[in-house]
């Protein structure tokens, strides 16, 4: 079959038109479909997971309440009190021993909660137990002791519990005397019976369903449902299992478990007893239903397809005959006949496109001669258009880059780098205009810049830009046009101001032959208005953030700076394994000052100290007015000794500060001081902060015009 004939396209192309179709709605509907039952799988076990978690509170809960009634209060005086009372050879502690265990085994026997119970004293020491190896044994640095002799406390024990043996959990109660003096702890070890039993339940997760415990060391705690296979399982290890573990949080998704099974479940990360519940079911029986919905919608879409095609295959048939009669007679006319006319054999689109064919013909030579007319103009228009695209594409990678410039410094050297690129055929230069009154500085020349030529122009360009009546160029208005003569020869410069609402930035010199020069020139202003507008929003933007930033009476940072830059040095610092010093000082009696001198002569000293700052601390530390009279300053990688030295230091050239107000010098000052270091003092900006602001104090309490260092957290 050859697709080059009409039929065979039509053919294709209808076959096509439904194949595709088919496909997509198919592909999509596999996707929706999967994904719907994923989510709605993963809903189910999620509240599965509730449910089993609701059942294990309720199961510690029933622990804690068992625990706490296995001895009355009235029996403490006879049981209890006995046995840290006497000696064991005693009658009186015999019986209450054996009282007391036996009360502890019918609790055992009638509840069946726990594995085993023991008491201790107060010390940690085993004073009697159901399981006789355990009595004399000293439990003091268990955390379930100290924790239960302050109220009913529940201990997981799941980092050394074997699979299914014993249960990971442990419950403590205190052991209250009439006084409500603490005299024991009653401990519990619950029995995993009741807790496996909660695990082995399916819940309604078909026949492949089932949920596990397992420890933070990966130990599985609770048996399989599926414990008959021959391989035991005793540590799981996956990668989201230890990731689940390592964050304390949850997973969800499709993977494999720990018989490499593929599975859909949940990992749920259980603070309470930190262990992990994982509820999961094998993907084939959860996914059974999607993909028998899947199957039907295969075969509809099957059965379409071949309808299709019997379809198609008439309809191409029907178009291509009278098509391909068509072809033959185009193809005599082609050869130069041309007073063959085509067959109208039918009334409708194939017979008015015979008469269109027809009237074609007749027309042909009119309309060759007309595009001949043509060509010249679209020569023309196409020039235009690429010459047009190119101005933008330029302009758009000048805007791009200027965007992608942090500081005004920055924006003026990467525009010589684009201009040069945009007038690679021209010799140029950008200024930049510091101030109203200043000159206007070269930033960056390109093209021939060391030539005779290209200096006579860059004089000539900096004389036009100072003049009031130079020559415009038309096409610039804003732009002063100047002429020279050099060896005989006759050059034009141009220069073209940047401005911004009244306010001049620089400007470009732009040196060619003067068509070239009238051929640039809306490449030129466009190039400049852009250059005028990023220049101006950078500057702006560096000004406000100057201003943002700054203490405007002292020249110093601001305490919101201060905030701004801590926390990231200390980040930085934690990394590095630096240190950061926070030292914290205010000005002793700056009340004294604002109240007998005045708030001038207070606002005189605050200079006075910014300025003297300034100047010491140019490089290597930030200095900034935290409040009032209050200055924080923050420096890097100094051991304590130099921190104290360079705070002595500083304290010492602040007192022998000289500050004049209105001609007249005021007196000397004095500051106290406080020193906190990273990590030694505090490892977040409000714990330095306030290990600097307490040792402030702890100077102004011993005298003031001291420096203390902070104490240790």
């Amino acid at each position: 079959m050859r697709m080059g004939t009409i039929r065979n396209r039509l053919l294709v192309a209808f076959v096509l038109l439904v194949l595709l179709p088919a496909a997509l709605i198919g592909a999509s509907s596999v996707y929706f479909g999967l994904r719907n039952a994923q989510r709605q799988v993963i809903n189910q076990l999620q509240s599965v997971a509730t449910l089993k978690e609701e059942q294990i509170e309720d199961w510690l809960a029933s622990l804690r309440v068992h625990l706490a009634a296995v001895i009355y209060p009235y029996q403490i005086v006879t049981l209890v009190e006995p046995l840290l009372a006497e000696e064991r050879t005693t009658l009186a502690y015999t019986e209450a021993a054996a009282a007391l265990r036996l009360q502890f085994d019918q609790m055992i026997a009638t509840t069946g909660l726990f594995e085993e119970v023991w008491l201790l004293d107060t010390r940690g020491y085993t004073l009697l137990a159901t399981n006789r190896a355990r009595e004399g044994q000293v439990h003091v640095t268990q955390e379930y002791f100290w924790r239960g002799l302050e109220g009913t406390y529940t201990q997981s024990m799941a980092s050394t519990t074997a699979q299914g043996v014993t249960s990971p959990v442990v419950v403590a109660h205190p052991v209250r005397n009439a006084d409500q003096q603490v005299v024991a702890v009653v401990v519990g070890r619950a029995s995993a019976q009741k807790l496996n039993a909660i695990m082995l339940q399916s819940a309604g997760l078909g026949e492949t369903g089932e949920t596990y415990l397992v420890g933070p060391s990966t130990l599985l705690l609770t048996p399989s449902r599926f414990a008959d296979r021959n391989t035991p399982i005793l540590r799981i290890q996956t990668p989201i299992l230890d990731d689940v573990i390592r964050n304390h949080t949850g997973h969800s998704g499709l993977y494999k478990n720990y018989y490499g099974d593929p599975v859909i479940g949940i990992y749920r990360w259980l603070g309470a007893l930190q262990i992990v519940l994982i509820a999961e079911q094998a993907q084939a029986e959860a996914f059974q239903a999607t993909y028998a919905v899947l199957w039907v919608n295969t075969v509809v879409a099957l059965f379409t397809v071949l309808v299709a095609l019997v379809v198609a295959l008439f309809m191409a048939r029907s178009i291509a005959k009278p098509l391909a009669n068509l072809a033959n007679t185009a193809t005599q006319i082609a050869a130069g006949n041309l007073e063959l006319h085509a067959p109208i054999e039918r009334n409708d689109e194939v017979g008015a496109l015979a008469m269109a064919f027809n009237r074609m013909t007749a027309r042909l030579h009119k309309l060759i001669l007309d595009r001949e007319s043509h060509i010249s103009d679209l020569e023309e228009a196409e020039a235009k258009l690429a010459r047009d695209v190119a101005e933008q594409q330029a302009l758009s990678r000048l805007s791009n880059h200027l965007q992608r410039c942090q500081s005004l410094e920055e924006a003026y050297h990467t525009s010589v780098t684009l201009l040069r690129d945009i007038f690679p055929a021209c010799a140029g230069a950008l200024y930049r205009q510091w101030s109203a009154a200043g000159a206007p500085q070269l930033i960056g020349a390109w093209g021939d810049a060391q030539s005779l030529q290209f200096q006579t122009a860059h004089s000539e360009c900096l004389k036009l830009i100072n003049q009031a009546h130079a020559s415009h160029n038309h096409a610039l208005p804003a732009a002063k046009q100047g002429a020279f003569t050099l060896n005989g020869s006759h050059y034009e410069t141009l220069c073209v101001p940047l401005h911004v609402s009244g306010e001049s930035l620089g400007f470009l010199q732009i040196q060619k032959d003067p068509d070239a020069l009238q051929d640039l020139a809306s490449l030129i202003s466009r190039v400049a208005d852009l250059l005028a507008l990023a220049l101006s929003n950078l500057q702006l933007r560096e000004n406000l953030r100057e201003q943002a930033i700054r203490d405007p009476l002292t020249g110093l940072f601001n305490r919101r700076y201060a905030n701004e830059v801590l926390g990231p040095k200390l980040e930085v610092a934690q990394h590095t394994q630096a240190t950061v010093v926070v030292l914290l000082f205010d000005i002793d009696y700056f009340k004294r000052i604002n109240d007998t001198l005045g708030h001038d002569a207070g606002d005189a000293t605050l200079r006075a100290v910014g300025r003297m700052l300034n100047s010491q601390f140019a490089h290597g530390a930030i200095v900034c007015r935290f409040g009032g009279e209050e200055v924080l300053l923050i420096m890097d990688n100094l051991s304590r000794d130099a921190a104290l030295q360079r705070a002595e230091q500083l304290r010492q050239a602040l007192s022998q500060l000289v500050i004049e107000h209105n001609g007249t010098q005021l007196p000397h000052i004095t500051v106290s001081m406080g020193v906190a270091l990273y990590p030694e003092h505090g490892t977040s900006h409000d714990e330095l902060v306030n290990a600097a602001d307490q040792a402030l104090y702890r100077a102004k309490s011993a005298g003031r015009n001291q420096v203390f260092l902070a104490e240790c957290v």
